[in-house]
């Protein structure tokens, strides 16, 4: 028979919030967030039960509105501290939890509409992720690059005859990033090119979407992220085409 062990973990996980809009145009706001994970599923050394892992997040930024919100922008500063991480032991079929972990940085987004036809969508984000409790205190977490992005641009045809359809691609960036918990190896940073053409039409009473997709358009090879080891490495997708269909009543 299995041996079966309950495990009961509580936790109280407030949640404050704070959003100011001094003009119309500017909106700033700040949260803190604590938060209990689920228990951990993975199995320690000898069996031991892993304990959930805990997080405490906080955030401020602000959110920009220009030009009858063609212009709209967004900042935010975080901060997320997350205690008993769980990490795959590399050669075995253990994990352990590494103390305490951190990450920190900002992310931008950025959204235009240059013309009726013409939208453009860009976003940044940079990452300053590390252990700092634990046996690889001070290293850096696997699988996080330090910087990451996205540039898209979309064109809307206006003309009668083709109203509804657009076009639009864009690219995707990563920096190289830490192969395992220990920094002994590196993956390599990549970027991708995406495409997208999508028609809307009217069918009867329903609005009607048509859209197809392509990833990684120029088929480039690169790699997405480790198991902790250089033993088991996730490639980035081939050349991918999807279709999809979504009617609206």
């Amino acid at each position: 028979a299995a041996n079966l062990r309950g495990v009961d973990n509580q936790q109280f996980s407030p949640r404050v919030g704070l959003l100011y809009q001094p003009w119309d145009w500017l909106s700033l706001y700040g949260n803190f967030v604590e938060s209990l994970g689920s228990a951990n599923t993975a199995t320690g050394v000898g069996g031991t039960v892993l304990g959930p892992e805990t997080a405490e997040q906080y955030e401020a930024g602000f959110k920009t509105e220009f030009f009858d919100k063609r212009l709209i922008s967004s900042v935010a500063f975080y901060q997320l501290t997350k205690k008993n991480m769980t990490v795959p032991i590399a050669g075995t079929a253990f994990s352990e939890a590494i103390g305490e972990a951190r990450s920190q940085g900002v992310e931008i987004d950025v959204t235009g509409k240059v013309t009726d036809a013409v939208s453009l969508i860009a976003t940044y984000a940079y990452t300053d992720a590390s252990t700092l409790k634990g046996r690889n205190e001070g290293k850096r977490l696997w699988n996080v690059p330090r910087n990451a992005g996205s540039f898209w641009a979309k064109y809307d045809f206006q003309q009668a005859a083709v109203r509804g359809l657009s076009m639009g691609a864009g690219v995707y960036f990563q920096s190289q990033r830490e192969g395992d918990a220990a920094n002994t190896f590196e993956l390599p940073g990549y970027g991708r090119l995406d495409a997208l053409v999508k028609y809307k039409l009217p069918i009867a009473k329903a609005k009607t979407t048509l859209q197809f997709n392509v990833e990684n358009l120029l088929d480039h090879q690169y790699y997405v992220s480790t198991s902790n080891s250089n033993t088991f490495i996730n490639p980035g997708s081939p050349r991918t085409f999807m279709g999809s269909v979504k009617v609206e009543f």
